[in-house]
């Protein structure tokens, strides 16, 4: 799996390992984009939340927003790459008082080994699980993967700890823990979205990963999202998305051609057999530039949809500056295997109340209801939007 949420050859993935960096997250946008298409969802704002951290991206259209290059750890990549941001709240992350006496979630994480107080492998520092557990949205001696059973007076003992630090009372403190984190995961979001001229209460909420369900109604309340999606099996919801990904091949070029240099046989040219394109965009002048996805060879219309997309994020088009096309990002693709989602045999739930889907718990507070959907998935909505 590549970065840009396509697959290649393990020959290629070795000469060229930095291709491969963002591969864990580009599973799951790769499974958002298959979940668009089986469920008629186009547009999708995905939080995948595990143990460590938690991952956001954006399905616009049907199609996972795309980056030509990011900083990975300081590291400029110039590659094809799912545009996502990390953020270190997950069920490990790890409560703690700051300096200045504010409660803290994050970025240490505790990992699997101690991992989290409720685990009973040691860990003695309160977790994202451990509130959980302590609110009773986690249930005492539920089982996880590797035979772990949750141990509801060791999370309670850790979370008392830091509760007697902040001057609060346990569950005070257990609800201060994740509101925090939730805080955390909401800005990310905004980043991907507000920060971008989208509104995030025109997208869908798609929840997964081993704690997302957990946090998904509370995220979406934040966002003003009426609609969430959970995937049945969002544990593994990256390894389907690895199974169906198609074979892709990314060929990038910098051409620096300016407005008047734009023909009709100039971009069929560049265009050549691909699959699909992306051309980099800018105004004459600018130092960055807008990428535009468009198979079409008319000059105008790549000049409109550029405006369009620098209006969206800019606020403004300037139909007297000339452009410059930078680059165009050529696709070769080869279909990957789509498999069947069935619906599933869920008969439906109302809030308040925990389900576990085995691989993930779905927290459902009152005034929220579950249904089966097609595409493998729950749908959840409260019932003011039904």
């Amino acid at each position: 799996m590549q970065s840009s949420g396509g697959l290649t050859s393990i020959r290629e993935a070795s000469r060229h390992a930095a291709l491969t960096v963002l591969s864990g997250p580009a599973g799951g946008a790769a499974a958002a984009a298959l979940i668009a298409e089986a469920a008629g969802v186009p547009n999708l704002l995905c939080f995948d939340m595990g143990g460590t951290s938690c991952d956001v991206c954006v399905v616009e259209d049907g199609r996972v927003r795309e980056t030509g290059g990011k900083s990975i750890n300081g590291r400029p990549l110039a590659l094809p790459m799912v545009d996502i941001d990390t953020v270190g709240a997950g069920g490990g992350s790890i409560a703690w008082r700051d300096s200045g006496g504010a409660l803290r979630v994050g970025p240490e994480s505790a990992g699997a080994r101690p991992g989290p107080a409720a685990y009973g492998h040691g860990g003695t520092r309160p977790t994202v699980t451990d509130a959980n557990l302590v609110l009773g949205r986690l249930g005492e001696g539920d089982e996880l993967a590797g035979s772990i059973r949750l141990d509801r007076a060791a999370a309670g003992a850790a979370v008392a700890n830091l509760a007697e630090e902040l001057g609060l009372e346990t569950k005070q403190c257990a609800a201060g823990i994740l509101k925090v984190a939730n805080a955390e995961m909401v800005r990310a979001l905004r980043v991907m979205t507000v920060a971008r001229g989208l509104d995030p209460r025109g997208f869908t909420l798609l929840a997964f990963g081993g704690a997302g369900p957990l946090h998904a109604v509370a995220i979406a309340e934040d966002l003003g999202i009426e609609r969430i999606l959970v995937p049945v099996d969002g544990g593994v919801f990256s390894a389907l998305g690895l199974a169906a990904a198609d074979q892709r091949r990314d060929v990038v070029t910098t051409v620096l051609l300016p407005g008047g240099d734009l023909t009709e046989e100039r971009l069929t040219n560049l265009i050549g057999d691909a699959d699909e394109v992306s051309w980099d965009v800018r105004y004459v002048g600018q130092s960055f530039e807008l990428t535009v996805d468009d198979r079409s060879s008319q000059p105008g219309q790549l000049r409109e949809l550029f405006e369009e997309a620098h209006e969206t994020r800019y606020g403004y088009r300037d139909q007297t500056a000339g452009i410059e096309l930078v680059t165009v990002r050529r696709r070769y693709l080869t279909a990957g295997v789509r498999p069947e989602l069935e619906t599933p045999d869920f008969e439906g739930a109302e809030g308040p109340v925990s389900i576990n889907l085995d691989q993930a718990t779905l927290y459902l507070p009152e005034g929220w209801n579950a249904r089966a959907e097609k595409g493998g998935l729950l749908g959840i909505s409260h019932k003011k939007a039904m």
